[in-house]
Formats: structure tokens, sequence, C-alpha cells
């Protein structure tokens, strides 16, 4: 049984995604992201009277694709994006009997083209982190917030997703909660750990003050998130992409970038260019592939070069 009508394009493209959920952890980002292609998709093969999957063919998604790359302006990232969002879907449907065969088997497999992380100078980047040094509830939350990101190399995600009982201030280490919702235990140091210690102070003082009764208790509770909003809720993608633009990204010169992603790949970076072993590195960032790792070697051809000339026996 195909799809016959708007209405059951889009009740099969919740029914995928719910399934890809639950099957393969994706995150609300990535679930997002195939959402956006796939609606994109649907949309198109609407306009052209497609009303069920089994009528789509191999000619009909290369047109699509094309259009993106050429009508949209789609970068060759974002265009892998949609390929690999719309592959999984009709192979969802091949499984679920749907339809006979992917029409993308015929097409060749989009490559994402490998772009050099973006990094920022270890010193430059440490000055900037240790300048947010208030002792007000937001310079606080910040400079536990840079600490982690660049300390622990965590995606934005993943900081946000932190509990309390997460962070052991024992063992000065992270529970974090990746990608596929992997687990792993990272290791911080002792600047990470005082604007932690900070941090929590100032948040218990923050739930006493300002929540009462039940609200006061739950921000209080090991489940509580780390991190709060001004409001006392979770802090959001949004507030933490805020913080680095005005603790870090005002400062750099004028085309620097710096996002949350980019103190994660400062993190691996700087840990590379001090002697720490690739797959070490792999581990501490929840890399699923070491191939993932691999690209921090391309930034630092220096280290290379002088492992090639203390260790090759050919003077």
């Amino acid at each position: 049984m195909t799809s016959s009508s708007p209405d059951a394009f889009a009740h099969d493209l919740d029914a995928f995604l719910d399934a890809a959920q639950y099957a393969r952890g994706l995150s609300p980002a990535t679930r997002a992201a195939y959402s956006n292609a796939l609606g994109t998709l649907r949309d198109d093969l609407l306009r052209r009277g497609i009303r069920d999957w089994a009528s789509v063919d191999a000619t009909i998604l290369a047109e699509h694709l094309r259009r993106l790359q050429e009508g949209r302006g789609y970068a060759p990232a974002t265009l892998a994006q949609h390929t690999a969002a719309i592959r999984s879907l009709f192979n969802w449907l091949l499984d679920q009997g749907r339809i006979q065969a992917s029409p993308l088997d015929a097409l060749p497999p989009a490559k994402r083209p490998k772009r050099l992380p973006k990094t920022l100078p270890e010193i430059k980047l440490n000055e900037l982190i240790e300048a947010v040094d208030g002792d007000d509830l937001d310079s606080l939350r910040d400079r536990v917030a840079l600490e982690l990101l660049y300390g622990c190399g965590l995606r934005c995600a993943e900081l946000i997703g932190l509990n309390l009982h997460d962070a052991d201030l024992r063992a000065h280490t992270l529970r974090v909660h990746g990608k596929g919702n992997k687990e792993r235990v990272v290791p911080y140091g002792s600047p990470a750990h005082t604007a932690l210690l900070r941090w929590l102070q100032a948040r218990k003082h923050f739930a006493l003050t300002y929540k009462k009764g039940d609200l006061a208790a739950d921000l209080l509770t090991p489940r509580a998130p780390l991190l709060l909003s001004p409001t006392g809720r979770r802090a959001g993608r949004p507030l933490i992409a805020a913080i680095v633009h005005r603790r870090i990204h005002a400062f750099l010169p004028e085309g620097t970038q710096a996002t949350p992603h980019t103190l994660r790949h400062a993190y691996a970076t700087h840990l590379l260019e001090h002697g720490a072993p690739l797959m070490d590195i792999r581990q501490l960032l929840g890399h699923a592939s070491v191939a993932t790792t691999q690209i921090y070697t391309h930034v630092t051809p220096s280290r290379l070069r002088a492992a090639f000339d203390a260790a090759f026996p050919r003077k």
C-alpha cells in the first residue's frame, strides 16, 4: 500500500521520523534537519502531481536535487544532508514493504566536502575566557559554559543537556549524553572545576531566593538542569550561542568566526598539538569513528613534521 494523498505523505514522514528517532537516537537538531529536507521533497513531489512513493524514480530525485543545487543555491554540505535524509526515508519505505526498490540505488552517493574545522589560537582563547570574571549570576553562568565547552570539548546539545547529577565534583568528571544517546565520561581541569563550584553556589542561591516552594525544590534535585536561563529554565541553544558571541566572537579580528562548536574544535586541536593520542581524543569527543577525529591531523602539520623528524630512521 502506498500513499495517495498529501495527508498520507505527511503521515508517512512523521512515522519515518519517529521510527528513526527511536532506532537511531536522532538529536532534536538532526530530526529538524531531516524534517526540513523531507518536507522540501514532499512539496516538490506534490507540485509535480506525484501522490505516492512508488511513482518516485531516480530521474525525479536527480531533478529534485539539481533544483536544490542550481535553483536554490544549496551548498554541497547541505545537499549531502538532504540526500542522506531522502536515502534514509526510502530505505525505511523499502523495509516497510511500501516500495519494491529504493530509487536512490541508481544515484551515486553525495559526497560531503571535507572542510578543515575552524579553531582559535590557544593563548587568545584562554585570555578571553579568563576575562569573564564577574560575580553576577550571568557572568558565573557564562564562565562555566565557556569552561565546559572548551575544557571538555562538548557539543552545544551536550552542554545544555547536562543535569546536576552529571557532574562528579570529586572525580572532576562529567557524564555526557552524546549523539545516539551514548554516554561518555569526560574529565575537566582546575579552571572548569573552580568555575563550576562558583556557579553551583550562585545557582543554589538563585533557586532559594527567587523561586518558591516546589519550584525551588525542582531546581535543586539531581536531575535538574545544570545550566539555567535567566528565568530559571534549562539553558537553550540560543543562549549558549549568545554567550559565545558576546564573550568570544566580539573580541576576535574581523572575519574570524566563533560558535559553540568552534570551542569544541579548539579543544581537539590543542589536545593534539600538546601530544594527546588521536584515539584518546576520539574517546573524549565521543566520535563513533576515528576517521572523524583524523580531520584534526590536517590542522597541525607542524606537529606531524616534528613527529616525522623525530621518528623516521632514514636521516
